[in-house]
């Protein structure tokens, strides 16, 4: 995935579902799909010697290139519908619940949110 300019990468997600390590740029959102060294790699942007050594190391290593591709199919089940349509409802949920004025529940103690909300998942880092 050369390009920098992918959102909520559609051929990203796919690759994934499929099971497949994702080489990605460090940019935009892929970082929170593709893990680095967890189910791929990822490079500075417009660095092509980055590229061109992630794709080796992904091609050259069978048994890593098996891990990460079922590392890509672990992480891309929580982007499934049920697991989206119920992010969404508890974010509806606690907005209501702030324009209301009522109590906001805390996030889970393991959860670690980006300045976006999202929990990240640093312990596959």
């Amino acid at each position: 995935m050369p390009g920098t300019a992918e959102l909520q990468s559609l051929v990203t997600m796919e690759a994934m579902a499929a099971g497949k390590p994702v080489v990605a740029a460090a940019a935009m959102a892929l970082p929170h799909l593709v893990h680095h060294g967890y189910n791929g790699c990822l490079y500075p942007p417009g660095d092509i010697s980055a590229l061109t050594a992630a794709l080796a190391s992904v091609l050259d290593g069978a048994e890593e290139r098996v891990r990460m591709g079922e590392a890509s199919r672990t992480l891309i089940a929580e982007h499934d519908i049920t697991h989206t349509l119920t992010a969404f409802e508890g974010l509806y949920e606690r907005a209501a619940r702030v324009l209301r004025g009522l109590p906001t529940p805390r996030l889970p103690a393991t959860a670690h949110p980006d300045r976006h909300g999202y929990a990240a998942h640093s312990d596959r880092w």
